[in-house]
């Protein structure tokens, strides 16, 4: 995919609609770069410099503790951007970012792009509206993860997929495992829980695909 159309498909993601004259603003502050399985993005505490859109690959965003247990905050899936704030402001990274798998992606100049949603009201509105929808999730995500049990975060999760995704099924975007560590649970426990999900009539499960009956 070349750099006019990874472009194109940002806008058509996060304003609903493509502008000509933004689309050439765009590719002068952006670029398109690849990265493998497993190597890092960008750490905790870094200087913010760049936004990104994935167009395609998976994203993990973690943070650490101070005993190194990783603590999964989102999964990135295509057609999603990520450190969005820093659209908004100058700060460094607040989590750490690595590729869960090969992934391309549009990084966005925060400063370059600062400079032109000023004169874009349009794009400011969807931005704020994306702002507030990832919000209410993770602040759902946090009462999940304190007062739930695992099938009810999983639940809420596969809830959530289905309505963003506007069907039934959905793929999961990384591994059964490695969900698991968004959930706050073992491999063990959500793979049971996934079991009497299906058994109960509540899913289908066919490896990666889940369809809520």
């Amino acid at each position: 995919m070349n750099k006019k159309n990874a472009v194109e498909q940002f806008q058509k993601n996060i304003l609903g609609q493509v502008d000509a004259e933004l689309t050439s603003s765009l590719v002068t502050v952006t670029s398109i770069i690849n990265i493998d399985k497993k190597q890092e993005l960008f750490a905790e505490g870094e200087p913010g410099k760049f936004v990104y859109f994935l167009l395609d690959g998976s994203i993990r965003l973690f943070r650490t503790n101070l005993e190194g247990k990783e603590c999964v905050i989102r999964f990135v899936a295509p057609g999603e951007i990520f450190a969005e704030i820093l659209f908004s402001e100058r700060v460094n990274y607040p989590v750490n970012s690595m590729a869960v798998q090969n992934s391309t992606l549009l990084a966005i100049s925060a400063s370059g792009f600062f400079k032109l949603v000023e004169h874009n009201p349009s794009f400011t509105m969807k931005y704020i509206a994306s702002i507030t929808k990832r919000l209410k999730y993770f602040v759902d995500l946090v009462e999940n993860l304190t007062t739930a049990d695992v099938q009810s975060r999983f639940m809420s999760y596969l809830n959530h997929a289905v309505e963003e995704s506007g069907g039934n099924t959905i793929t999961l975007p990384v591994p059964k495992g490695d969900l698991s560590l968004l959930l706050g649970t073992t491999p063990e426990s959500f793979s049971r829980t996934l079991k009497k999900l299906s058994q109960d009539g509540i899913i289908d499960v066919n490896g990666k695909n889940i369809t809520l009956l």
